[in-house]
């Protein structure tokens, strides 16, 4: 089993090396070499992650086995789809775990902690974008209760990628 921590801002340094990393290994060879590049020198610096941080509404958690950060989540508390029709969700912005950890159950269980905290947030429900052309993520998705609800654009570099919008209701703590 993992353990899943706030983020604390003396680890930013790992946090976005860590970020850059994870994302590098599951979208580089799939995507345009200048348009990678481009996104990850903008998306990646200290200043942006460092910004991303101290964002009152946004929560970054790290999973770990003992003392080895594994994973890493973020959440916003302040970007609500219109197709949703509420004003009370969390986005799960960045879910990313390196490959080494993968295939573990370590996805759901993030997850199922992303559905706990909404619940623990009094929200109605949590959603996230996937790429559409990842159709085994999305698959994953679906089997850990997702649905597709819409699509938005994905500014990767100069090049625009069309990304699956997809929510899950949040359940109660007592509902199971």
């Amino acid at each position: 089993m993992f353990t899943i921590r706030r983020t604390q801002l003396s680890e930013l340094d790992f946090l976005r090396a860590f970020a850059e990393h994870t994302f590098r290994i599951t979208y580089e060879a799939q995507n345009d070499p200048q348009a990678f590049h481009d996104y990850c020198a903008e998306a990646f610096t200290l200043e942006k992650v460092r910004a991303e941080m101290e964002h009152p509404p946004s929560e970054f958690y790290f999973a770990c086995q003992g003392e080895a950060r594994v994973a890493y989540l973020k959440f916003n508390f302040d970007r609500h789809p219109e197709e949703i029709g509420s004003q009370r969700t969390m986005q799960i912005q960045r879910i990313y775990i390196d490959p080494s950890f993968q295939k573990q159950g370590l996805g759901r269980q993030l997850l199922d902690f992303a559905q706990q905290r909404a619940a623990e947030a009094g929200l109605d429900w949590v959603w996230l974008s996937v790429w559409k052309k990842a159709p085994p993520t999305v698959a994953f998705y679906e089997h850990c209760g997702f649905e597709i609800f819409g699509s938005e654009w994905f500014p990767l570099g100069d090049d625009p990628q069309q990304d699956w919008l997809m929510r899950r209701k949040v359940r109660m703590n007592e509902e199971g």
